[in-house]
């Protein structure tokens, strides 16, 4: 009996050190909600531009429901405290009607750089698929979104529900 408890004692100390030994590395937990008129929005790409000269950046990509967690350039979890702007885009899928006959086996790979490049030149359409959150909010410079994150966990959720003008 001595032992197992031994034993059972042993393991939680164990415990306690090695969880003790986990580096803080500031970032803290960030997440919210994307909405775009009140529904939301999958596969929104959010970007977090720190405030300060220097600063770490974050990003995100929504899921089905629109919920995001922040992950940072170094650790891969969370934002350091401090404010941020942050951007919200999504753009509708282009398909390439060329590539998508080519993986179906309607033409060959010759066809396929003939279509794409032509006499030699490029011409690729390049087409960006329109953006499916109001533009503003798309551009470091105009958009009005900003947050400011905190060492209160409690504090770090941001939701958005983007709007377009009526």
């Amino acid at each position: 009996m001595k032992m197992k408890m031994f034993a059972l004692l042993a393991i939680a100390a164990s415990a306690v050190l090695v969880s003790g030994c986990a580096k803080d590395t500031g970032h803290r937990k960030t997440t919210g909600v994307v909405t775009v008129d009140g529904a939301p929005i999958e596969g929104a790409t959010i970007v977090f531009i720190p405030n300060v000269q220097g600063g770490e950046s974050g990003s995100a990509i929504t899921d089905a429901q629109g919920a995001y967690s922040a992950v940072s350039g170094s650790v891969g979890e969370g934002l350091l405290p401090g404010e941020y702007k942050v951007t919200i885009s999504k753009r509708e899928e282009v398909v390439d009607e060329d590539q998508a006959a080519f993986e179906a086996g309607e033409i060959t790979y010759d066809e396929l750089q003939e279509r794409k490049y032509g006499n030699g030149g490029l011409s690729g359409t390049g087409a960006v698929g329109e953006n499916l959150v109001p533009e503003i909010y798309s551009s470091a410079a105009a958009t009005p979104l900003t947050i400011t994150v905190t060492d209160d966990a409690s504090k770090n959720k941001f939701d958005f529900d983007l709007k377009f003008e009526e």
